[in-house]
């Protein structure tokens, strides 16, 4: 599932994520949860081994290559992985999914409209020059440049002035109280570059012939166009907890599944992220490696397209959504390697306030299944006469079995579906323009969240937003969603967000379909990576060492 939503809050979800609020257990040095539903003796971990020495080099498969390594153009799984090494920001997502310090030393909410960070001292960029204030204020104003086109301008909604107001202090003034800025901070809309370089490249920057100039465990060593990119360890990294353990890191660009397993399987390549769900039994029981499975933000969905159409009865949403075989369609489409999902935010979003979050998860009905229900739904609604269109792509092996299993369900309970193929350069065109979205009423797609807060997919139903393709709107929801963002104590943001949780459930303008576990492989001479969903944001290669 290659969809790709594009700006910020969105991560286009390859097949292997998580869910599932986890009791961690310390086991031979592996955070590990029972075992969930789903494929037999899965166990979902944190971490994975911690290594026992340096390696030379590791060689790592990535199903693509960067458009562009300038950190406001970063928005794509290939991408963030590679980049999350090289360029770190202000804030860091950590392995348990919490936002933890990064080239902030030390940050304060004096005012609820005023954030002041406090930069660290002594830190160099790649090239040996200081950070200062001024990189910092100047990294992050490049995402309020209308002209930039910067994907992540989305986190800067409410922000009104980024300011370096010391040597090594900036200060971030919002229009109004933003409880995701500061989370916000831990994507690439918090990543920090050189002024001096930015601005002497202009366009040229991150690409393979700029290059990019940032703080990281790994600079940018070499990029062979359409082959691979090599990161070399950067020894005056500030950081002594992520100092790279491998000299050197090459990421190979990969574009066919088969060829990456083969590639896995040969030892000429040591890892990945993101394995194909057919491969996941032949690698377990290969003797080369292990398969993780780490917890994730993120869930696969059917996006309801057009309110107007033959799905604009909520009844018939619901109907079809209570006839979906989620278990089927996690053993077929991912071997097991996830769960079912209720709503839009799934477990793993929950990064404060579980207990809450899980009381209300616990109370969703509407996607579990029941045939009879469903078919009274119908039958009460009255079946539409026009078919319902599902879009599918041959491009991704797992969407047409996903979408075959919709028109089976639907077909039980009285309902036609038809199936739309569209061609793979065609079908993320439906994020940016309203045409091709035109005579579809299901898009399949994952979407989850860059941090653990769910309050960052629920503003994607909010009246008119970018992202709210259906044109659901719900005064109260609105309301809602607006309170929550100005809300900073955790109980109360999570009382409102799984209020406006429960009507969106209700509504179905989107139907959750199920939530992949963070799929992970590493060959059996190397360790210590995170296994959980973090890869995106957390200078994970920095970990890989000799596993003995």
């Amino acid at each position: 599932m290659n969809a790709l939503p594009v700006p910020s809050g969105t991560r286009r979800l390859t097949v292997a994520l998580v869910v599932g609020t986890l009791a961690l257990t310390a086991c031979s040095g592996v955070s590990q949860d029972k075992k969930p539903a789903g494929q037999k003796g899965l166990t979902v971990t944190e971490v994975t081994p911690k290594s026992s020495g340096p390696l030379d080099r590791v060689t790592w498969a990535v199903s693509a290559e960067p458009s562009s390594f300038d950190w406001i153009y970063n928005a794509s799984f290939e991408t963030g992985q590679i980049m999350a090494n090289v360029c770190e920001g202000l804030m860091r997502l950590a392995p348990d999914m919490s936002v933890e310090p990064a080239l902030a030393e030390s940050f304060t909410n004096p005012t609820p409209t005023t954030w002041v960070y406090r930069v660290r001292s002594g830190v160099t960029f790649h090239d040996g020059t200081a950070l200062t204030a001024e990189d910092v204020a100047f990294s992050l104003n490049r995402n309020l440049d209308t002209k930039a086109g910067s994907f992540w301008s989305g986190a800067y909604e409410n922000v009104s002035s980024v300011k370096a107001t010391g040597p090594l202090e900036v200060t971030v003034t919002l229009k109004q109280p933003d409880a995701l800025f500061n989370s916000y901070m831990s994507s690439p809309a918090g990543i920090v570059g050189s002024k001096a370089t930015v601005t002497a490249k202009g366009k040229a920057y991150g690409t393979p012939d700029g290059g990019v100039n940032c703080v990281g465990p790994f600079s940018l060593s070499k990029w062979d166009k359409g082959q691979s990119m090599t990161l070399k360890r950067d020894d005056n990294y500030f950081d002594p907890r992520h100092k790279a353990k491998s000299a050197e890191v090459v990421f190979r660009f990969v574009r066919d599944p088969a060829a990456m397993v083969n590639g896995l399987l040969s030892d000429s390549i040591d890892g990945s992220w993101f394995l194909p769900p057919s491969a996941l039994k032949r690698l377990s029981s290969s003797g080369k490696g292990t398969v993780y499975y780490g917890k994730s933000t993120q869930g696969f969905n059917a996006i309801v397209m057009d309110s107007k159409g033959p799905l604009r009865d909520v009844r018939i949403r619901q109907a079809l959504s209570m006839a979906i075989d989620r278990k089927g369609i996690i053993d077929a489409v991912i071997n097991g390697a996830g769960e079912p999902q209720k709503a839009p935010a799934v477990p793993g979003s929950w990064g404060y306030a579980p207990e809450k979050y899980k009381s209300a998860w616990d109370a969703l009905k509407v996607t579990e299944r029941d045939l009879e229900a469903a078919k009274k739904l119908v039958t009460e609604a009255g079946a539409p006469t026009e078919p319902i269109v599902v879009a599918t792509t041959s491009a991704e092996a797992e969407v047409p079995v996903i979408g075959a299993e919709i028109q089976s369900a639907a077909k039980k309970i009285g309902l036609d579906v038809q199936i739309k193929s569209i061609p793979a350069d065609q079908y993320n065109g439906v994020y940016t323009d309203k045409k091709a979205r035109e005579g579809i009423d299901l898009y399949l797609t994952g979407w989850g969240t860059d941090f653990a807060d769910p309050l960052q997919m629920y503003q994607y139903f909010q009246t008119d937003h970018f992202y709210n393709f259906s044109g659901f709107s719900d005064p109260k929801y609105d309301d809602l969603i607006v309170r929550a963002g100005k809300t900073q104590d955790p109980a109360q943001r999570a009382d409102l967000v799984t209020q406006a949780q429960q009507i969106v459930v209700d509504e179905l303008a989107w139907i959750p379909l199920y939530a992949p576990y963070n799929t992970l492989f590493l060959n059996k001479r190397l360790t210590g990576t995170p296994a959980s969903y973090m890869q995106l944001h957390y200078p994970w290669a920095a970990h890989l060492g000799a596993s003995s």
